[in-house]
């Protein structure tokens, strides 16, 4: 390497302590030196996150800055120059998209501090908008500013072969690159601990709003023909109090029935509650940039089903763990078909899960990241 290489990266989703651990990883790297920017605060629909630990405890370079607007198309952090400027920052890493106000802000100081960009992007509604005027204007911006920018953005990271192809049809083909969302493998691992005589464990890992599906998902479980099973939902992160209403009374009914358990998974237990089950359920009705909870979950050795809609079917790769979005009848029938055949399963899973290992761990996140700011 022919000098060393201070790279900024900039995330509202360090707000998360787990997902620092990537950078532990990379600050290892030999000349690589690294500096995080995170919010004070950022908002989630009608909630204000905080960082859930402590910066001055964590053993990296971490800047907690205010932050204006908080739609991420909109959102921007106070006072960067100071930093850039006297880390000499080469590289700048944005977890937010080309399209947006920070990212312009950056491009325009690029200019001056002499770094270059690379993004994380989740641009995945683009071939699929039904709104043609919408979607013009999208590939106008993402032409123009490639056009305008070109020589100050290094590469745009995306997480799925599904965000590429929605970017490279704005002509941004030569700067995309697919970037696996990585796990930890420290973290979530496979304990064998799942015994025969249990209860078939079908579990639900997320926020908790409409178009996660929730509803088609509990209808089915209400409607299967199986014995001895039960229903973990996970309740951490209801992001809709309005949806959670509507579905409180079939919940209570799986209660009363003792088919339900409520669990509340934080990075913390997470994992623990994943070794745990047999069939993890992934209803979402809405396009998925990425699928977070499929990689964790394989890899602790849960089975994993999912819709056939946004990457969802990228990450799990065999349609046999794929079924219908808001189909009812279809969702029924999958788990049935996985209960009284789940040996059957979990020996078709087995090729999905090592290919999750091999490809979407944190340490070849790593790698991938540190080659490209080689190169």
């Amino acid at each position: 390497m022919a000098k060393d290489i201070n790279l900024l990266s900039i995330s509202h989703s360090f707000i998360k302590k787990i997902n620092l651990n990537l950078y532990f990883i990379l600050e290892k790297f030999d000349k690589l030196k690294i500096y995080l920017i995170i919010p004070v605060q950022h908002k989630e629909e009608n909630k204000i996150l905080s960082p859930d630990f402590d910066i001055n405890n964590i053993d990296l370079n971490i800047y907690a800055k205010k932050t204006f607007f908080n739609h991420l198309r909109f959102k921007i952090y106070s006072n960067l120059k100071k930093i850039i400027s006297e880390n000499n920052i080469t590289h700048i890493l944005l977890d937010q998209d080309l399209i947006s106000l920070q990212s312009i802000v950056l491009l325009f100081n690029s200019y001056i501090y002499k770094y270059k960009i690379i993004y994380l992007s989740n641009e995945n509604n683009i071939i699929e908008e039904r709104n043609l005027i919408k979607k013009f204007i999208k590939i106008i911006l993402y032409k123009l500013l490639y056009f305008i920018f070109n020589k100050k953005i290094k590469n745009i990271f995306c997480y799925t072969n599904q965000i590429k192809n929605n970017l490279d049809v704005c002509g941004l083909e030569k700067i995309t690159k697919v970037l696996p969302l990585g796990f930890d493998h420290k973290i979530f691992f496979d304990k064998n601990n799942k015994s025969k005589n249990d209860k078939f464990i079908i579990s639900y890992f997320g926020r908790i709003n409409r178009k996660k599906g929730i509803k088609t998902l509990i209808k089915s479980l209400n409607k299967i023909n199986i014995n001895n099973w039960e229903f973990h939902i996970d309740l951490f992160h209801i992001e809709s109090l309005d949806f959670f209403k509507e579905i409180k009374n079939d919940l209570k009914n799986l209660y009363k029935s003792k088919r339900l358990k409520i669990i509340k998974s934080n990075h913390n237990n997470i994992a623990h509650h994943m070794q745990n089950t047999h069939l993890t359920v992934v209803p979402s009705e809405w396009n998925e940039q990425y699928g977070r909870v499929i990689q964790e979950a394989a890899a602790c050795g849960s089975l994993v089903i999912g819709t056939n809609v946004g990457a969802i079917p990228e990450i799990i790769n065999d349609n046999a763990f794929i079924f219908e979005q808001n189909n009812i009848e279809n969702l029924t029938k999958k788990i049935e078909d996985i209960y009284f055949n789940y040996n059957e399963y979990c020996r078709k899973f087995k090729k999905v899960k090592i290919d999750i290992q091999k490809k979407r761990s944190i340490k070849n996140q790593a790698k991938i990241i540190y080659q490209n700011l080689l190169d």
